[in-house]
């Protein structure tokens, strides 16, 4: 049996609603969505709502599609929150912390919203490597420059991180505001930048990769740190890349199966819940500790119940249907 994962599941559950709507309430709606996300078996949607209402479950697809459409991403946002504040607390912060940025694109094919001219979807967010928790995230429809979203990216860095992020974020507009709110930074900017700086504020470190004979130019306004220790900083910026590919890879972030914005939302914030989930939840030793071992496992246990949403009678056995 699973350590903590029934512990961390009946936790969440025991926030949502088991009668606020007739057919499909918010407990059962978290539910569903949570089984198709970490369930690698099911390839869609449909093939989920076959194995609910074969096996005892009588829901309908058409009524999920709707409450996607019309309920609030609300819920979703408000367990994140709670998520990433315990991850916090079971891993101590440092004095200084490295926090990683980026966006993913997440294609949009439906013409549905290619009807609203929207083409794409885009995931703005970082990671704390000390305490393993994704920041707060920004989920934007359409195109836009990562320097644009200063507001958001200066919410996503702590008051003792240093944010590293690549050269989507390099504009003197992003960067200025960010030293004058003493916010940390070390951000490759574009070789074609001028360089004329006010070097209180920051500097510019130049180095060169001999391999792939690449110039790299990093600006930043972190003045403990030496040429080499900034280089260094920057190499760590690709975790980031190592949680999208984790999270499209196993977590279906790029299976977007929903045809509304609403609940494009809720599948990623969905996504976002599931890798918490993953990062709490412990597992025997003898199947191993990194991420991808606790999701085998997972889906080991998976197979052994119909869905999580069986599962739940055992955790909570007043959940109405």
């Amino acid at each position: 049996m699973i350590a903590s994962f029934p512990t961390l599941v009946k936790t969440l559950l025991k926030q949502l609603s088991p009668c606020d709507y007739p057919v499909l309430n918010s407990r059962l709606f978290f539910e569903i969505w949570l089984t198709f996300v970490l369930d690698k078996s099911l390839a869609s949607m449909r093939d989920l709502f076959y194995r609910l209402n074969h096996a005892g479950v009588s829901v309908d697809m058409s009524t999920f599609s709707k409450a996607c459409k019309t309920r609030q991403d609300q819920h979703f946002c408000r367990l994140y929150v709670e998520l990433m504040a315990r991850l916090k607390r079971k891993n101590s912060a440092t004095a200084q912390m490295l926090i990683p940025l980026d966006s993913t694109v997440i294609t949009l094919t439906s013409k549905l919203f290619w009807a609203q001219k929207y083409h794409q979807v885009k995931l703005l967010n970082g990671i704390n490597l000390t305490q393993r928790n994704p920041t707060e995230c920004l989920i934007h429809f359409g195109q836009g420059h990562d320097a644009l979203f200063a507001d958001a990216v200066l919410s996503m860095i702590p008051e003792n991180g240093i944010g590293i992020m690549d050269r989507g974020f390099a504009g003197w507009s992003l960067l200025d505001q960010m030293s004058q709110t003493k916010t940390l930074f070390v951000v490759r900017i574009k070789n074609n930048m001028k360089t004329e700086l006010d070097h209180q504020r920051y500097r510019v470190v130049w180095f060169c990769d001999l391999e792939s004979r690449t110039e790299f130019r990093l600006a930043t306004n972190v003045e403990s740190m030496t040429n080499e220790e900034v280089s260094e900083t920057y190499r760590k910026r690709w975790q980031i890349e190592v949680l999208w590919k984790f999270l499209k890879m196993h977590l279906k972030l790029d299976q977007l199966i929903t045809k509304n914005i609403n609940g494009v939302s809720i599948q990623i914030y969905m996504v976002l819940i599931a890798y918490l989930i993953l990062e709490l939840m412990e597992i025997p030793a003898f199947y191993g500790h990194q991420l991808l071992d606790k999701l085998r496992y997972l889906q080991l246990e998976l197979s052994r119940r119909c869905s999580i949403i069986h599962w739940s009678y055992d955790l909570l056995p007043e959940t109405l249907v």
